[in-house]
């Protein structure tokens, strides 16, 4: 995320340097590290000057060991800011920055980087999350503007709700493709999961929803839960739990879904 999102700022022209700290010992071979005004180094270079906008780009576990490194180094000049990219963690996670004297707060990108170069043109236009105030909401809208992106505001209490829902709408969709390509091997090359998203988006879930249990098809989803076995049959359960909600609001028929919520129920024990 962190060479993704610098490779977007770095083609915006957002920045005067920019500077990656990593724990390799030899840069990441990566087109941003090579542009003019940008630098890699595995250790922070001292108290940050006036004006500094420090992203921690880390894992949520590793937030508050890097912010307290980040504090060794002293007082930051007037302005700066620091901001971590946690969608799950408020931005209070840095407030021994804070108590240095930066302005904090949390700017999350809505979207899936799974590599830096395929996840830069990911994060242009993209939606970001902010949490915090003052000047980190300033400089979190600059790096927003930069990406071509719209910036929304979350409150802290709401930010683990947020957070799972974003997992349910990436990493899960991730899961349930694995589930389907271990099912079927030549899963992956059925044109399924491109029009199911495209519905979803064009539709919303409810009209979008196709399949036995929106049809009320009892006996093909008995089939199914027959053939499935442990963990697979839990979770194809589990969801079809969900997709049955969802059927009853597009109007499927109350005999047919109750007997079907049976059916998953009596799967569960």
């Amino acid at each position: 995320m962190g060479l993704a999102l610098g490779s977007v700022l770095a083609d915006a022209d957002a920045f005067d340097e920019l500077l990656f700290i990593g724990r390799r010992s030899r840069a990441p071979e990566n087109p941003v590290l090579e542009l003019p005004g940008v630098g890699y180094s595995v250790a922070s270079p001292g108290p940050a000057p006036a004006g500094t906008r420090v992203l921690l780009a880390v894992p949520d576990g590793a937030i508050a060991p890097v912010a307290s490194e980040i504090a060794r180094h002293g007082v930051p000049g007037p302005g700066s800011v620091a901001l971590h990219l946690s969608g799950a963690l408020p931005a209070d996670a840095l407030a021994i920055l804070a108590e240095r004297g930066y302005s904090v707060g949390s700017l999350h990108p809505l979207q899936t980087v799974a590599d830096p170069l395929t996840g830069a043109e990911r994060l242009q236009d993209a939606f970001f999350t902010f949490e915090g105030g003052g000047e980190a909401r300033d400089a979190a809208a600059d790096i927003v503007r930069a990406a071509g992106g719209r910036m929304l505001e979350v409150h802290a209490a709401d930010k683990a709700r947020y957070h799972a829902a974003c997992v349910f709408a990436s990493n899960y969709v991730v899961a349930c493709g694995a589930v389907a390509t271990r099912l079927l091997a030549s899963a992956a090359g059925i044109p399924l999961w491109g029009g199911a998203i495209s519905n979803l988006d064009h539709l919303g879930p409810s009209e979008a929803l196709t399949g036995p249990v929106r049809r009320g098809d009892l006996d093909t989803i008995r089939a199914h839960l027959a053939v499935l076995d442990g963990d697979t049959r839990q979770a194809y359960a589990e969801l079809a739990w969900q997709a049955v909600q969802l059927a009853k609001q597009a109007g499927l028929d109350a005999k047919a879904a109750e007997a079907i919520e049976a059916e998953i129920r009596n799967s569960r024990i």
